[in-house]
């Protein structure tokens, strides 16, 4: 039989209640039969003292005697209370024995408590026994007291009631503490199962396709709670990834399709004899080729930026020294387009970074600004360094982006201007290679348009 988590917490509360209940029932039993046995052997001494008290006060010191009736009549409130008692004065006076008096109604008491000990305690050896007091007055001894009863301890009707009555109340609190167990049993298991019912019905959800799925369920409890939030993170990571892979797998095709389908005419074109196989013709197909190789290329790359298994070679050195080498790379083309490549960079410009990936981070970004830079404008890349972390900050005088595009600029295969052809522009992958880079370095990266005109791409990274 299979347990469910809402019927586990509830046999388990139920059994540690039972089991506390049970422990408490035994330990107030022991407890309650030795409180009781001492309250017993108390009275009964203090009822003997109390009679050995009243028999001196019955003394008369002028004609040495005890009154007799006194006597009579305190041995039989004695017998009432389970005491059988002989006094005996050292004159002889008196030799009054409660036993002679009333023989029967001895039998009866005795029989009485004998039988009230066996129906309580019916492993209780009892029998009976007698106290000798000695009764003195002003040092002298004047006679002697002996008290009989049924021991070493009885309890009385009243006792044994009262014995009863707490058992019952015990009982009555055992059921009813049972009872709420139980039903906060139900209500705690239905708190702790609710949302996690909800996550599991969730996780179905995820499992069968339904990406972005969410639960609004929350929990009193903060680890529940936790495991909420990541299964809805995981879902949205999840339909984002999804809409990642259709997006890339479209633009994948898309990319792919132009240069495939250039070459399948071409080719078709010249083994048809429609066309005479000229070099530039074989250049073209030559040119789609190496096309498709650089895609393949920078997919590749991509993916093994974004593997964690992946080991950067980190180094310090001179951003400034890298940068320069970076814009001498582009000097002939920023010539051509009579743009200013301008460097803001203290003299001293350490970065912690692997050389040639930082590099190529760069190399992209001064690329995509001089692709969106005017003629005669200015593009500039400017070092900040506060101790903690440097930021590096490529900026251009140039058209700058849409803002409804800027969350999208890092993205695979993602191009501002969805018209533009690959003389105009790249394949929309050179961003996407640089957030990968600076995240692997443990930074990040933000675009943003400047406060004129013009992009601002501002890459932070840890000083070491």
């Amino acid at each position: 039989m299979k347990l469910t988590l809402k019927n586990t917490l509830i046999v388990s509360y139920s059994a540690i209640a039972l089991l506390i209940i049970f422990a408490l029932s035994i330990l107030f039993n022991l407890t309650a039969d030795d409180i009781f046995e001492q309250y017993a052997r108390k009275q009964q001494r203090n009822q003997m003292e109390q009679i050995k008290t009243q028999i001196d006060q019955l003394y008369n010191s002028k004609t040495e005697m005890y009154e007799k009736e006194g006597i009579e009549i305190i041995g039989y409130a004695a017998l009432q209370n389970g005491m059988i008692i002989h006094v005996q004065s050292t004159n002889k006076q008196i030799d009054w024995d409660a036993k002679s008096h009333r023989a029967e109604e001895c039998n009866i008491v005795l029989r009485h408590a004998e039988n009230t000990m066996q129906q309580k305690y019916p492993n209780f050896n009892g029998s009976y026994l007698e106290e000798t007091f000695t009764l003195k007055q002003k040092d002298k001894v004047t006679g002697t007291l002996k008290i009989g009863y049924y021991g070493p301890y009885s309890l009385n009707d009243q006792e044994l009631s009262l014995m009863k009555d707490l058992n019952s109340s015990l009982l009555f609190i055992g059921g009813a503490a049972i009872f709420l167990v139980i039903v906060l049993g139900f209500l705690i298991a239905w708190i702790v199962t609710k949302p996690i019912t909800s996550v599991i019905c969730l996780a179905q959800k995820i499992a069968g396709g339904e990406y972005g799925a969410q639960t609004k369920t929350r929990s009193p409890v903060v680890e529940t709670n936790k495991l909420i939030d990541s299964i809805n993170e995981m879902s949205k990571a999840l339909e984002m990834e999804e809409k990642q892979k259709r997006q890339i797998t479209t633009d994948v095709a898309h990319e792919l399709r132009t240069p495939l389908t250039n070459l399948q005419s071409h080719m078709e074109a010249m083994i048809d004899g429609v066309w005479e196989a000229t070099e530039s013709r074989l250049e073209s197909c030559h040119g789609e080729i190496l096309r498709l190789v650089k895609i393949v290329d920078q997919l590749k790359e991509l993916y093994d930026l974004e593997n964690r298994n992946q080991i950067l070679d980190q180094t310090m050195f001179e951003f400034e020294e890298m940068n320069q080498a970076v814009f001498r790379d582009f000097e002939l083309k920023a010539k051509e387009k009579e743009i200013n490549l301008l460097q803001i960079v203290p003299e001293k410009s350490p970065v912690y970074a692997d050389y040639n990936r930082f590099k190529q981070c760069m190399v992209n970004l001064i690329s995509n600004a001089l692709a969106y830079t005017p003629r005669g404008g200015t593009i500039t890349v400017e070092y900040k360094n506060d101790g903690k972390q440097i930021r590096v900050l490529v900026y251009d005088t140039g058209i700058g982006f849409p803002n409804t595009d800027l969350p999208y600029l890092f993205d695979r295969f993602y191009r501002v201007d969805k018209s533009r052809s690959k003389k105009t522009g790249g394949m929309g992958i050179g961003l996407s290679i640089t957030k990968a880079i600076v995240e692997k370095h443990g930074g990040k990266i933000t675009a943003e348009n400047g406060p004129d005109k013009g992009a601002v791409f501002t890459i932070i990274l840890p000083l070491k």
